[in-house]
């Protein structure tokens, strides 16, 4: 018995140091996706206030792409239950529908562990989780619509300009509210912008952190750089946090592409689709 102790005792470490350590290796990107013919181009959205029409036009120039749907792929640092994990993501955007897909895979050495599903589709939300499955909760639900255009405001804004029922409001020189349509005004966003180039710094709003609680809490996306992809400017590197605890996700974006086909993601929750 005491040998068997001893083995133990020299087993635990090891086995908590090798979890740590696939832990702390980055996750693989995915392969690049065939990338379509470029997009039409379309005016800008007319009267909007001042700092916000200087970030669209250091985004877009003096018109902007019509984007049917998207594809956003990239890498990610998640941290659950306090423990960093490596993960890369595939994030899908329906323009007509108001609809977003999140495919997540979190890795370990590299190699797929875990998945997380959720599906926003005509305003009713599903997701897949390690602690089970949420599915069309009002709470739940009404998160996942401020999440559609906080997302799309980041990575796909021509969705967010495109889409009159958005409304803003200027705070000053440097901020403005966005509105959404179907919301609360609590659920508006705060949207700060950079003095000096122009270019969106952070996003904030009241936001249900859970299915349970019914409580809104400060939900806040960081911009820590903007990278050109193609021919626009998308915020690569961003945080997201819950009130003024430290970041629970660091998002890295690799890849956006516009107007291809993701009608067979939406339908088929779950697993794999064939465009990828």
């Amino acid at each position: 018995m005491p040998v068997f102790i001893g083995i133990l005792i020299l087993l635990v470490p090891a086995v908590v140091l090798i979890g740590w350590l696939g832990l702390q290796v980055k996750a693989p990107s995915f392969p690049s996706i065939d990338t379509p013919p470029p997009p039409d181009r379309i005016p800008l959205p007319a009267d909007l206030p001042g700092p916000v029409l200087k970030h669209v036009r250091a985004i877009f120039g003096e018109t902007m792409p019509e984007v049917q749907s998207a594809i956003v792929t990239g890498r990610a640092k998640l941290v659950f239950m306090g423990i960093p994990m490596p993960a890369r993501f595939h994030f899908y955007y329906d323009t007509a529908r108001k609809s977003h897909y999140h495919d997540i895979q979190v890795t370990w050495f590299k190699k797929p562990i875990l998945r997380v599903h959720e599906r926003f589709l005509d305003g009713k939300a599903m997701l897949d989780l390690p602690f089970g499955r949420v599915e069309n909760d009002p709470y739940t639900n009404a998160a996942a619509w401020q999440g559609f255009w906080s997302e799309t405001l980041a990575w796909v804004p021509a969705i967010v300009f495109a889409t009159p029922q958005v409304r803003w409001e200027a705070i000053d020189d440097s901020s403005a509210r966005m509105l959404l349509p179907n919301a609360d005004d609590e659920e508006a966003f705060t949207v700060n912008f950079n003095a000096d180039n122009g270019l969106m710094s952070d996003i904030n709003t009241m936001r249900y952190a859970d299915s349970k609680s019914g409580q809104r809490q400060t939900w806040t996306n960081h911009i820590q750089q903007w990278s050109r992809i193609g021919d626009q400017l998308i915020p690569t590197l961003a945080q997201t946090k819950w009130n003024d605890d430290p970041p629970w996700a660091t998002w890295e974006i690799e890849q956006v592409v516009f107007n291809v086909d993701v009608s067979a993601r939406f339908v088929q929750f779950g697993g794999d689709v064939s465009e990828l």
